[in-house]
């Protein structure tokens, strides 16, 4: 799977830009082109307003393209009116992206289309989602964290993390968290790595168990311990025994970490 089209929710904050400092990197890596997309709501379809609003979005968008880290890169903006987070999925032009990529300051961050909603983002996208945290001049990942049950359908869905992995060859970090609520055991979980190894043939990688209290601070607290330039985990909002970490925790290390997080809906 290449990745060809790179869509950055912009809503012009400094998250926003950080997150497309970072697409930009990607897209001339794989040649792929850019597509920004600005969400906004009018006040009603006749209100007087609505127009000189649009005019003010589009004009900004417009100047989008002479930021000096776009030069040369081919892009596509356009607007969406009315659309909710939830909704923005329905739009078949979106549907054909092949990665987002967007900014998040945390849960208490912006009300629009990036920021407090980029969790919501990683519940419902059916693409790959990476959100960056902070700007990052020259994007690059040499250590990648992939926290994972390693259930039959999560080493499947590891195929969408490998335009990524093929894109910077990463030494991936393998690593299963558990907790006193959710434990399992070493021979278990080792043999379960084992079927994942024998479908991704991985250049570089390392294998761990890591034991804490929570399945989000084991993967914070690894992470940090590497010095990792990323963490990659699937999602979904059902919980089990044998479930890769479920949309509630990816949302909250999406929310608490500044690392960036690739994620991928289950």
């Amino acid at each position: 799977m290449a990745i060809n089209n790179i869509l950055v929710p912009y809503d012009f904050s400094d998250c926003a830009t950080d997150a497309l400092r970072v697409a930009a990197k990607l897209a001339r890596k794989t040649k792929a082109n850019l597509h920004l997309v600005h969400v906004y709501e009018d006040m009603t379809d006749f209100h007087s307003s609505n127009q000189k609003k649009r005019e003010d979005i589009e004009l900004r968008l417009d100047k989008v393209p002479e930021l000096p880290f776009l030069a040369g890169i081919p892009m596509k903006r356009f607007m969406l009116r009315q659309f909710g987070i939830t909704e923005m999925f329905r739009n078949k032009y979106l549907q054909d992206m092949d990665l987002i990529v967007m900014g998040s300051n945390g849960a208490r961050g912006l009300r629009s289309v990036v920021g407090s909603n980029t969790q919501r983002v990683v519940r419902i996208a059916p693409m790959p989602v990476l959100v960056i945290k902070h700007r990052v001049e020259d994007f690059d990942v040499k250590d990648m964290v992939y926290a994972s049950n390693f259930t039959p359908i999560d080493i499947a869905k590891f195929e969408a993390f490998m335009p990524i992995v093929e894109l910077f060859n990463p030494k991936i970090h393998l690593l299963k968290v558990n907790t006193p609520g959710s434990f399992q055991r070493s021979a278990d979980t080792y043999k379960a790595i084992d079927g994942f190894l024998k479908r991704h043939d991985l250049r570089k990688f390392t294998t761990t168990i890591y034991n804490d209290l929570s399945i989000e601070e084991g993967i914070l607290d690894f992470a940090r311990g590497i010095d990792a330039d990323m963490i990659a985990m699937a999602t979904h909002g059902r919980k089990g025994f044998f479930h890769v970490v479920n949309g509630s925790v990816t949302e909250d290390i999406v929310n608490r970490t500044t690392f960036p997080v690739l994620s991928v809906k289950l």
